[in-house]
């Protein structure tokens, strides 16, 4: 396992030290708009409230997988996983405060996956492709600040397709006329 976490802290050197201003600045905001999955309930809400009924079914959909997915990512990374979050010297970007929890896998990433998934299952294009844009943004975020190693995002983003993914088994779409 040890070649696992050199490959970690390889490619989140090559993230962090790639860094510019403008990223500096929208990268920290991008990781936390994604905190509490706020983010996602506010889209899940604005496509409940005003989409058409293809998109409020999708939204509902997005929002159990990515609370299945946040809550097993969670529940993985205390009670099972206690895999240390990167230390600050391999990034001084950090989004405010880090938690103290064990970083593997991530939250926010399962989260965003499993949402954006689900939307692309199964909403619009005008709506999957923008959600899918701001959860790479936000999964990527978490590695930039070094709230996260990049094998934690990548679980986290696994989690979360591999739950929007069964979600959709279990209630498919309605087929299309």
């Amino acid at each position: 396992m040890r070649w696992v976490r050199r490959v970690d802290e390889r490619v989140m050197r090559a993230v962090t030290s790639a860094g510019c201003a403008a990223l500096d600045e929208v990268m920290p905001r991008a990781s936390r708009v994604a905190d509490q999955l706020l983010v996602w309930w506010l889209i899940a809400g604005t496509l409940r409230a005003g989409g058409g009924r293809r998109s409020r079914r999708a939204a509902a959909r997005a929002a159990l997988a990515m609370s299945v997915a946040g809550t097993l990512a969670n529940g993985v990374r205390i009670y099972v996983f206690h895999r240390e979050r990167p230390p600050e010297v391999l990034s001084r970007r950090r989004p405010g405060r880090v938690p103290d929890s064990p970083g593997f896998p991530s939250g926010h990433s399962a989260g965003a996956a499993a949402f954006a998934t689900t939307l692309v299952c199964e909403a619009p294009r005008r709506v999957s492709v923008p959600v899918a844009a701001l959860a790479s943004l936000v999964a990527y975020s978490r590695v930039y600040t070094g709230a996260h190693y990049p094998g934690d995002v990548a679980a986290g983003a696994a989690t979360g397709v591999a739950v929007a993914l069964a979600v959709h088994g279990l209630f498919p779409a309605e087929e299309r006329r």
